[in-house]
């Protein structure tokens, strides 16, 4: 065991804990109780590595057990799904900043809607948008009537609070956002862009070596 966590610079505590996850092949014991490693229980180890850096944890996991289980058709659709949701964050990315930066220089055709009205436009429920303006993100107006409305400038940046809680901004940072003067706003939120960009590109490039090393994995493990 000594030899294995300094081969691949993991602890003794992680290698029994992927041993108990059910995540290994039989490890042969000695009589003494001493574990005793072979090839493909490194490369296991390694591609466990590998694919917990591109790929959520119950993910990597279920990759494991379904390639020891022999299920290697399903472990494959299993990384095609996760590959097909990176496609479409990273296209919803794309539609979001050409949304989001053209709204600065575009009229809005809607420019004064009610909360009802907005709710829909931005597809939340209208308790998103009460709650943003509670913490100071939108300001409404009231009409005569008692209803809230909403001018253009609240509508835009209704939409840009949409769009920004779907990648990864919290409430507070949006609000700061907001708070600038337009130019400094349309800045920031093309380098938010720009860097969420290299996040999605960082973990396609982890999630391909992952399946790499997985492929390496199963080939092993079918000429066990």
């Amino acid at each position: 065991m000594k030899q294995m966590t300094a081969l691949i610079k993991v602890s003794d505590t992680t290698l029994k804990r992927y041993e108990n996850f059910g995540l290994l092949p039989k490890i042969r014991k000695t009589a003494g109780g001493q574990r005793r490693y072979q090839e493909i229980h490194r490369q296991a180890f390694l591609t466990i590595r590998k694919l917990l850096q591109g790929f959520e944890i119950t993910t990597a996991y279920e990759l494991m057990r379904l390639a020891l289980a022999g299920e290697f058709s399903q472990s494959y659709w299993l990384i095609a799904q996760a590959q097909k949701q990176l496609v479409a964050d990273e296209e919803a990315l794309r539609r979001n900043r050409t949304f989001i930066l053209s709204l600065p220089q575009e009229h809005l055709a809607q420019q004064r809607l009610r909360i009802g009205e907005l709710a829909k436009l931005a597809q939340v429920e209208t308790s998103a948008i009460r709650y943003w303006e509670e913490r100071g993100l939108l300001i409404s107006q009231r009409g005569e009537n008692g209803y809230r409305y909403y001018e253009e400038e609240e509508i835009k940046k209704t939409l840009i609070i949409t769009s920004l809680r779907k990648t990864i901004y919290a409430i507070e940072e949006i609000k700061e956002l907001l708070a600038n003067k337009e130019p400094e706003t349309i800045q920031k939120l093309k380098h938010h862009f720009l860097e969420t960009k290299a996040k999605i590109d960082e973990k396609l490039a982890k999630q391909l070596e992952g399946i790499a090393a997985f492929m390496i994995y199963c080939t092993m493990l079918k000429e066990n």
